[in-house]
């Protein structure tokens, strides 16, 4: 179930609340060397946040807001923000991603389901198809 708990959505995240069993199965994937830990501090109000790391780029990073919680149909839940990072080296998404975006020039959403696609294409993945679409305004 996504929602927006801001005023605004960016359009380069996207909010939404996760079973809180969540925080134990991104652990395990850290073990299992999926994901890692990534940093919080460009996500303001974030407890964790962690990078998958399977492809050269436009992998998914989840955030955790560990102190933003609620019970859903009896389920503990806990707030998680989803972006897609253009690249997985922490510097190049420093540079190229985070300061370009810092300028104004917010993550493209179509860039990334474009760069999405080609990767799991070369890494003869099942095909990338997401429940959304994208069309012009």
């Amino acid at each position: 179930m996504l929602y927006n708990p801001f005023n605004s959505l960016p359009r380069d995240r996207c909010f939404g609340w996760a079973d809180a069993a969540i925080v134990e199965q991104l652990n395990g994937a850290v073990d299992d060397g999926a994901f890692a830990p990534a940093p919080v501090v460009l996500h303001p109000g974030a407890t964790a946040s962690y990078k998958q790391l399977q492809f050269g780029e436009a992998n998914l990073q989840i955030t955790l807001h560990q102190n933003d919680t609620q019970t859903l149909s009896g389920v503990e839940c806990v707030k998680v923000e989803l972006d897609i990072d253009y690249f997985r080296d922490p510097l190049a998404h420093l540079l190229l991603e985070v300061a370009v975006n810092a300028l104004g020039n917010i993550t493209d959403p179509r860039s990334v389901y474009a760069l999405r696609w080609i990767a799991g294409q070369r890494a003869g993945l099942p095909e990338f198809d997401p429940l959304y679409t994208i069309q012009k305004a």
